[in-house]
């Protein structure tokens, strides 16, 4: 593996249309919100414990998690009650209370349109105000949170990233997105009961095992290893917070460490460099583009741009947040953005060698309430993720954002062509080089970067992909 620097239905939950329960492979109900039982909860042994918010879960039986259970129970529960007020508020005041939202819903690259009684709110059910195969899709996202209960992370004492690990968890969201795109791909579903399934239940499996709260081998990407690199590498003690730029180059170097089968490049300036994705072989790549859009808040002319990006097949979502609070988004509806929220508390999943997990066990890691934040109320640093798992969905990428710059939008990323003096390159390989009058007669639109980034390249030739000639949807930008 090359790392450098720089599917629509899911496991058979279902909704009930009638009682808005929705229900796992193993027939237990689950909270009617989040489909989340208590954390560590085995099959048959959950009661369900109404709710209307994320924080929703289900209470263990076992006098040995109750106290836990309990706990965290609580605590999610002042939180919800707190971000619903503190929501209520703002809306009021920004006047928002009464605006009718979107028809157009977008989630990871994928449209769902809301019927006319589908945008009153107000009038309407907890998942009615959506279509239903966005909550089913929605519900699909892998949702990482805060954890307890687990193993020390040393050198500390601490058994719980509650209060500080918000955006490494929103992080794992994120990359937890790209390797469903990887291993599942974008439509996928599997029966818990079934079968003929197993395999791709063990390949969901295996990917949640990479999040799991421990030192095991398997646990790449654990908030022990992601905490313990950002000791390392970037001089956070245990117990400190981290920004987008720093989670994004945790992912990176636990990635590359591991020698894992997802290649992942981050960039800070916003500049892809093609050299170093494709030098010597393609490999299946996550793109983590940390940026900067204003001081306090988001600058207004980068609105459009955080909605296209998530309008893209290849996005995999943003890593942000509001202030002092970190989130992930996966999509919008108007000038709302969709995300989860990593500020609730389950407890750590114990492991197990025989991966006998089913969906109660699991269910923590997913939730079917989906939330909307104004892009009026993001804090500007985030970090965005794109998944390319050939060649020409990398092609594709290139060519939508340099459409969308040609159209006049402010974009975050910009590809580079150049290729520094004295690399080779194979002709059976991804690259191709030719002039840059060759690249120019082609039709190849390279995007141009800041001279100061790419001073080290300036001696070089340019870069075309072989491969497909890129979406050519001309009418792309105009459709959203």
């Amino acid at each position: 593996m090359v790392t450098t620097d720089s599917g629509a239905q899911g496991h058979s939950a279902t909704i009930d249309r009638g009682s808005l329960e929705r229900k796992n492979g193993e027939g237990n109900t689950l909270s009617r919100n989040t489909g989340c039982p208590a954390e560590g909860a085995k099959a048959g042994a959950v009661e369900a414990i109404p709710s209307n918010s994320m924080s929703g879960v289900t209470r263990p039986s076992g006098s040995g998690s109750d106290l836990a259970g309990l706990t965290n129970h609580v605590v999610n529960t002042l939180r919800e009650w707190y971000v619903l007020a503190s929501d209520s508020i703002a809306n009021i005041l920004e006047g928002r209370i009464m605006q009718q939202p979107s028809k157009d819903i977008w989630l990871l690259g994928k449209h769902y349109e809301a019927t006319a009684a589908q945008q009153h709110d107000s009038s309407q059910g907890w998942t009615e105000s959506y279509p239903p195969g966005f909550i089913e899709d929605f519900s699909h996202l892998i949702w990482c949170t805060y954890r307890s209960h687990y193993p020390p992370i040393a050198p500390s004492a601490f058994t719980t990233d509650a209060g500080w690990g918000c955006m490494l968890r929103a992080g794992q969201t994120l990359l937890a997105q790209a390797l469903q795109l990887h291993t599942l791909g974008r439509d996928w579903g599997f029966s818990w009961e079934s079968s003929r399934d197993e395999d791709r239940r063990r390949q969901y499996v295996g990917i949640i095992k990479q999040f799991f709260d421990d030192y095991t081998s398997t646990s790449i990407f654990s908030i022990h290893h992601m905490a313990s690199a950002g000791r390392q590498f970037e001089g956070k003690d245990i117990g400190q917070w981290f920004g987008p730029h720093g989670t994004a180059r945790i992912i990176h170097k636990l990635a590359r460490e591991a020698n894992h089968e997802l290649n992942v490049y981050t960039t800070m300036d916003g500049v892809v460099y093609l050299a170093d994705i494709c030098a010597d072989e393609f490999r299946p790549t996550l793109i983590l583009v940390t940026s900067m859009l204003g001081i306090d808040r988001v600058n207004p002319v980068y609105y459009p741009f955080i909605q296209v990006s998530l309008t893209l097949p290849q996005s995999v979502g943003i890593a942000g947040g509001k202030p002092s609070s970190a989130l992930y988004f996966s999509g919008f509806q108007g000038d709302e953005l969709f995300y989860l929220d990593p500020h609730y508390t389950r407890q750590a999943i114990v492991h197990r060698n025989d991966d006998a997990y089913t969906a109660a066990d699991l269910a923590t890691y997913s939730c079917n309430s989906p939330r909307r934040i104004p892009l009026s109320r993001l804090d500007p640093c985030m970090v965005f993720g794109y998944y390319c798992g050939t060649l020409d969905t990398l092609i594709d990428l290139r060519s939508r954002i340099d459409l969308l710059a040609d159209d006049g939008m402010k974009t975050l990323v910009a590809f580079d062509n150049a290729i520094p003096k004295g690399m080779n390159s194979h002709a059976g390989g991804p690259l191709m080089l030719l002039s840059r009058s060759d690249s120019e007669s082609s039709g190849v639109n390279v995007a141009s970067s800041p001279e100061s980034s790419v001073e080290h390249r300036s001696e070089g030739s340019d870069i075309v992909l072989e491969g497909g000639s890129g979406s050519g949807e001309e009418d792309w930008v105009t459709d959203l």
